[in-house]
């Protein structure tokens, strides 16, 4: 009974996945079939690191060479000897009066010129552009929203305890909001102003306009002389040189007689093993059909089974390698050590002959000679003094605009209405009640959630009513008045001024002795001394040559899932594939082979239906001649050679089944021990084809 539940179950579940499956819209009289996209994986290969990169250092010593050097043992130096100036006699001007300049008045014509007189200022008038209203709907509000509670009851359970059986409790009791209409005065209409124009003031006044404006002529003040000394130098003052000679003296010159070199040790490279896990086949899953239900009553094989999404563990490898704790490293030390060596190692001295103290040379001055000789000079240069005339005036009348146009603003009073509406006056509460508690020995019951109460909102209740709305508040158009001129005669007169006359300079020309050629001194050149050492110094220090040794690495092949399989789509196809449709081979006695012939009545009626992508069944039968095994064997043979054949013309090999049934299902009464005619028997001789699902 058990089992046949089980198979219920599980053809219960069959139908319930093949009905969920199932195509929509299908047409009666019309067959399908459900496809399979097979899982299309790839090989990657994914390199590994399996021993790192290091290096490797050889070392080499230091190399020495001993070398003869000159070195500088006395400086020599310089001696100054004194070059004296050289002087000549030069002719040079004196003014002995100073050029000067004199005034001569001028005096221009006077003009007479047309003035634009403005006798009535340009102004502007207002021009009053009124407000505009609209009426537009206002929501008022006559109840406004509130919330009323809900009792929520509190929530029980029963457990097994000692004593209580029921715990003292509350419940709620809801006490309703309290309501009140109220008087609300709403605005209907909002208050407003309107503005009233106030015309501009004028009045007339005496304007003082000028037809001849105020001038300046000019008076000339002549220049002032007086004669001073003016000491002019005959002989400029000079210099001569005196010599200071240099100072010498000895000091003892350090030199490094011998360079000292390094030495260098190899620390080697360390290791340390590891290893890896790679996955070289990722997680995945693919459908698996179920086996037929043991109580299956369709004769179709396929019926009676449902589809499962299993899933395919990923596969992983372990690939051992080596990592680098510590690269190749060198350590640097000295052939010498200067601490242990008084002087320090590999030093020498020797002495030199050095000039403390430069020569130089001291100045003397020698002054100058002068003569003292009589200059005209001007002391007050020639100036011009102005003298103002005045101007001629002439009073004219002119209107002018003693207050702007304004407005007035006049206030329209605002239009209330009053209107009622309900408000929440002391707003919903709860009452907590006692409920005692119920003790027993066992059962007890325990409140899981106390009572609460649920907020439900009220909404407010509205009313529109009509409000008169100012859209553009009042405002002025400001109209220009032009102004109002006439034109009067004006004199302007002449333009009094200078002009400067040049007065030339008078000169006269005197001697004076001039240094040519400064005081200088000439260096004498003392010449150095040398000495010849020997010193030996380092040609190459010691050295380290690292050699790289390369990684290693290890290639594993990983297979990738490029795009996941299973069921997609239902296909239509032809209800004849869906039964077994003959295949007219005609195969030779006995052979399993294809002939020319067989292959292409296959191109033409097999190949273009597993192009669309469903899967095909191929069945072969034998006559009942010939033992059974034999012939179970030679139609097993044929239908695989139609699927060798198919497989080579690019057909995927998962949507190809092979199945051989000899003697098992003739199609006439030919059986072994009857007496059949040969077309009787060519009968039972079929290769056939069906469109199956995708397993």
């Amino acid at each position: 009974m058990k089992r046949l539940m089980v198979s219920g179950a599980l053809i219960a579940i069959g139908f319930t996945v093949s009905a969920q499956d199932l195509p929509t819209n299908a047409e009666p009289g019309k067959c399908y079939v459900r496809c399979k996209t097979p899982e299309v994986w790839k090989n990657e290969d994914v390199t590994i690191e399996v021993a790192p990169a290091y290096k490797r250092i050889v070392t080499y010593p230091a190399k020495y060479k001993t070398v003869t050097e000159r070195v500088l043992v006395d400086e020599g130096g310089e001696k100054l000897v004194v070059v004296p100036a050289k002087y000549e006699t030069q002719n040079f001007t004196v003014v002995t009066k100073e050029a000067s300049k004199r005034l001569e008045k001028t005096i221009g014509s006077p003009s007479v010129e047309n003035v634009s007189v403005v006798t009535k200022e340009a102004s502007k008038r207002l021009e009053l552009v009124p407000a505009k209203y609209e009426m537009r709907d206002v929501v008022v509000t006559i109840k406004e929203g509130y919330k009323r509670l809900v009792n929520v009851p509190a929530k029980f359970e029963t457990r097994d305890e000692v004593i209580t059986i029921k715990e003292a409790s509350k419940r709620l009791v809801v006490i309703p909001a309290k309501m009140k209409t109220i008087s609300e005065e709403v605005v209907v209409k909002e208050a407003s102003k309107r503005l009233v124009s106030v015309p501009a003031k004028y009045e007339m006044q005496d304007v003082v306009v000028t037809v001849k404006e105020a001038s300046k002529r000019v008076e000339i003040v002549p220049a002032k002389y007086e004669l001073k000394d003016v000491v002019v130098t005959v002989k400029e003052a000079s210099k001569r040189l005196e010599i200071v000679p240099a100072t010498f003296g000895t000091e003892t010159v350090s030199y490094k007689k011998r360079e000292y070199g390094n030495k260098l040790r190899v620390v080697p490279a360390s290791f340390t093993k590891d290893s890896e896990v790679i996955e070289v086949r990722a997680k995945s899953a693919n459908w698996q059909m179920s086996e037929r239900a043991p109580d299956c009553t369709s004769s179709d094989p396929n019926d009676c089974r449902y589809w499962c999404y299993k899933e395919v563990p990923a596969q992983f490898t372990t690939v051992d390698k080596t990592l680098l704790s510590a690269d190749a490293s060198i350590v640097k030390t000295s052939t010498c050590n200067d601490a242990d060596t008084p002087g320090g190692c590999g030093n020498a001295t020797y002495v030199k002959r050095v000039m403390k103290t430069p020569p130089t040379t001291r100045t003397i001055d020698i002054p100058e000679v002068t003569k003292v000789i009589k200059k005209r000079v001007m002391v007050t240069p020639p100036t011009t003094r102005e003298i103002d005339v005045p101007a001629v005036t002439k009073v004219v009348k002119k209107r002018v605009m003693v207050t702007p146009p304004t407005t007035r603003e006049v206030e329209i009073p605002e239009e209330r209405k009053i209107i009622k509406r309900t408000v929440v006056d002391v707003p919903a509460s709860t009452r907590e009640v006692d409920v005692p508690a119920i003790t027993k020995v066992v059962k007890k019951t325990v409140m899981v959630t106390p009572p609460t109460t649920r907020e439900v909102d009220v909404p407010a209740v509205t009313k529109v009513v009509k409000k008169r709305v100012m859209v553009t508040p009042p405002t002025t158009r400001e109209i220009a008045i032009p102004e109002v001129t006439t034109t009067i005669k004006k004199t302007i007169p002449a333009v009094q001024g200078a002009r400067e006359i040049e007065i030339p300079e008078v000169t006269t020309t005197m001697k004076k002795t001039v240094m040519a050629t400064p005081p200088s001194t000439r260096t004498v050149k003392i010449d150095q001394k040398y000495a010849t050492i020997k010193k030996t110094i380092l040609e190459k220090d010691a050295y380290s040559e690292e050699k790289p040794v390369s990684a290693k690495y290890k290639t594993v092949t990983k297979e990738v899932l490029v795009s996941k399989g299973g069921l997609t789509t239902w296909k239509e196809v032809e209800c004849k594939l869906v039964t077994n449709t003959p295949l007219p081979i005609n195969w030779n006695l006995g052979s399993a082979t294809l002939t020319s012939g067989a292959k292409r009545i296959i191109d033409a009626r097999l190949l273009p239906i597993l192009k669309d992508g469903v899967a095909v069944a191929i069945e072969s039968h034998t006559d009942a001649r010939g033992s059974r095994t034999s012939n179970q064997s030679l139609s097993e043979r044929r239908a695989q050679a139609v699927v060798n054949y198919l497989v080579s013309k690019g057909i995927n090999p998962s949507k190809l089944t092979a199945n051989g049934y000899g003697e098992a299902r003739l199609t006439n009464r030919c059986k072994d021990g009857v007496s059949c005619t040969e077309r009787e028997h060519a009968a039972n001789r079929r290769t056939t084809f069906r469109v199956i699902d995708q397993k």
